[in-house]
C-alpha cells in the first residue's frame, strides 16, 4: 500500500507545469547586467570609488567585468533554465535586485561627480 501511494506521488510531480520565463524578461536581465557595468565603470573613472566585488579587484576593467558576470550567470541561468527551475517569479527577483545595484551605482556615481576628483 505504501509503495503503490510512493508510486503516484512521483507520477503527480513529473507533470507540473511551470510558466517560462519571457523575452522581455531575458531582455531585462541583459539590459541591467549591462547597466551594472556602464555605471561601475563611470564610477570608478573617480579616486573615490572602489569596486566592493571581491571577485573583480579595486578597479576591474570593462573586459573583466563582462567575462565574470558571463562566465558566472550565463552557466548558472543554464542549469536553472535545463532543470526548470528558472521561473518568471526567480526572473523578477534576479532583475528586482539588479535594477537596486544598478540604482546604487547612480547614486554613488553621482556623489562621485560632486565631492571626488576625476582620476
Amino acid at each position: 500500500m505504501i509503495a503503490l501511494q510512493l508510486k503516484e506521488k512521483q507520477n503527480r510531480l513529473q507533470f507540473i507545469h511551470t510558466e517560462p520565463i519571457t523575452n522581455y524578461q531575458v531582455a531585462t536581465l541583459i539590459a541591467l547586467q549591462t547597466l551594472d557595468v556602464y555605471t561601475t565603470y563611470r564610477g570608478l573613472k573617480y579616486d573615490c570609488v572602489r569596486e566592493i566585488n571581491p571577485l573583480m579587484g579595486e578597479s576591474p576593467s570593462v573586459g573583466k567585468m563582462l567575462f565574470t558576470k558571463a562566465a558566472i550567470l550565463t552557466p548558472a541561468l543554464q542549469y536553472d533554465y535545463n532543470n526548470g527551475s528558472l521561473s518568471p517569479k526567480i526572473m523578477n527577483d534576479m532583475n528586482f535586485l539588479m535594477s537596486i545595484v544598478v540604482a546604487n551605482n547612480y547614486h554613488v556615481l553621482q556623489d562621485a561627480k560632486r565631492y571626488c576628483v576625476k582620476k
